[in-house]
């Protein structure tokens, strides 16, 4: 449908799908383009053009998360490893046509709230752009196949549309506030949710966020620390120029795993790149791995020292400082929707934080690459406990009586105590007549001795006055 004064689409079901084939041609030039350029870029390859068109689509399946088989080669299986990276370049790409349709569905009026009838529209073209993106990955996935590789074509539509939906919703979001903000009104979209649940999103996302950070700086960390090795290995295999930018952007596609396999890491767990290999805040123990050069930041082998374990510190700080937005929020509430916040806020943490470890478990093929990444269950105990036990620490100080009765009986002791020392010690008072009562003492002990000393000068002003 269109307008009759604009000359533009308005259906919300033509935008969607629209909105969705563009999102899909640029995610498919985004994986396409650097195989090209690695192809053309070097002079002994036996790549044809065919295989790095290929290739692209092979990476654009594996950065939604859907899957590979590989029929031939020296690693014959499947390969489920996400490259992290890629997923968040793809969930922008997903995102920034549906926060443009946001913005021109105009969603809100000019006083902030939602306009009648703009949750359909917006549910519309959010069906329309999932049900387009996830039937194209399907269709790309179908096309891709090669005489060693073949995509999983359903995982593949899965995964395309998972991306859709929370791409989507994300464009959705941004483009209500860009409208809002356009129309002068103030919309903050985790304000749209009911109390308490605004606040226990905010608060996870606080908690979550910080230790993702945490982990971030202790990958750079272990990357810094590691730099011989890995530039090592990349003159080991002497990529080129072209080569060279390839393997960069597949290094930083990956790097996002490697922060979350930190992660796992901090909150207790242990992560593992194939057989033979474990890391965890007890020690390293490293095998045959490839020749990745970023994998030359793991760690040595051997047992760390019992320092290490002070690093649960981070995910403890994370947790507390989620908590502590969440206390301001909920402050002044009813007791049960406290308590709710409480356990929903503790609850959402530890979820998210088992999704994220969850997400970055993959693998190669049926050999010792056959497993890689966290292991889920080893985490739990650890982050339960760091999770449970610093919302409570929180919650006790911040959003109980316990503080205020701390509080009070610190001050009644301050108040004993200055008085029992004002009882010790006169008063500037006392200081003052008892000043004056040693001066009179004095000038009376003066007079005796003067008495004493000369009896007839004494006795002079007494026969004066007379």
């Amino acid at each position: 449908m269109t307008s009759a004064s604009t000359d533009r689409i308005t259906s919300p079901w033509v935008m969607g799908g629209i909105a969705a084939l563009g999102a899909l041609a640029v995610g498919l030039a985004l994986c396409i383009v650097p195989a090209l350029a690695a192809q053309l870029g070097a002079s002994n390859s036996s790549l044809t053009v065919l295989g790095a068109v290929l290739l692209g689509i092979d990476a654009f399946v594996l950065g939604h998360g859907g899957s590979l088989v590989i029929t031939g080669g020296a690693v014959p299986g499947a390969v489920s490893i996400p490259p992290l990276g890629l997923m968040l370049v793809l969930l922008a790409v997903t995102a920034a046509p549906m926060r443009r349709m946001g913005r021109a569905l105009s969603l809100v009026t000019g006083d902030g709230t939602l306009r009648t009838r703009a949750v359909r529209d917006a549910g519309s073209a959010l069906a329309a752009f999932v049900l387009v993106y996830g039937a194209g990955g399907l269709l790309v996935a179908a096309i891709g196949r090669s005489e060693l590789v073949e995509p999983v074509v359903a995982s593949a539509a899965l995964a395309c549309a998972l991306v859709a939906v929370l791409g989507g919703i994300i464009g959705l979001l941004l483009g209500l506030r860009a409208s809002a903000a356009r129309l002068g009104a103030r919309v903050r979209v985790l304000d749209l949710l009911p109390s308490p649940y605004d606040a226990i999103a905010r608060a996870a996302g606080i908690a979550v966020l910080a230790m993702l950070v945490g982990a971030l700086l202790l990958t750079l960390v272990a990357v810094g620390l590691g730099a011989g090795r890995i530039g090592a290995l990349w003159t080991e295999l002497d990529p080129g120029i072209v080569g060279g930018i390839v393997l960069a952007l597949v290094q930083l596609a990956l790097l996002p795993l490697f922060v979350v396999w930190t992660l796992a890491v901090l909150v207790g767990g242990t992560f593992t790149v194939g057989t033979g290999t474990a890391v965890s805040l007890a020690g390293s123990q490293t095998g045959l791995m490839p020749a990745l050069p970023l994998l030359g930041a793991m760690p040595g082998p051997g047992a760390f020292p019992g320092a290490v374990w002070a690093l649960l510190a981070v995910p403890v700080i994370a947790v507390g400082l989620g908590a502590v937005r969440l206390a301001r929020d909920v402050a002044g509430g009813a007791v049960g929707t406290r308590v709710l916040a409480w356990c929903g806020y503790a609850g959402v943490v530890v979820v998210a934080v088992l999704l994220l470890l969850g997400l970055s478990v993959g693998g190669i093929g049926t050999g010792r690459l056959a497993v890689l990444g966290p292991d889920v269950l080893s985490a739990v105990p650890t982050l339960l406990g760091i999770v449970l036990g610093a919302t409570a620490v929180v919650a006790i100080a911040l959003d109980t009586p316990l503080t205020s009765w701390v509080r009070d009986r610190w001050r009644g002791l301050r108040t004993r105590v200055e008085r029992a020392e004002a009882l010790e010690r006169p008063t500037s008072g006392d200081r003052v007549d008892a000043t004056e009562g040693a001066l009179d003492a004095d000038r009376a002990q003066d007079a005796d001795d003067t008495r004493d000393a000369d009896p007839d000068r004494a006795a002079a002003p007494s026969a004066d006055r007379d």
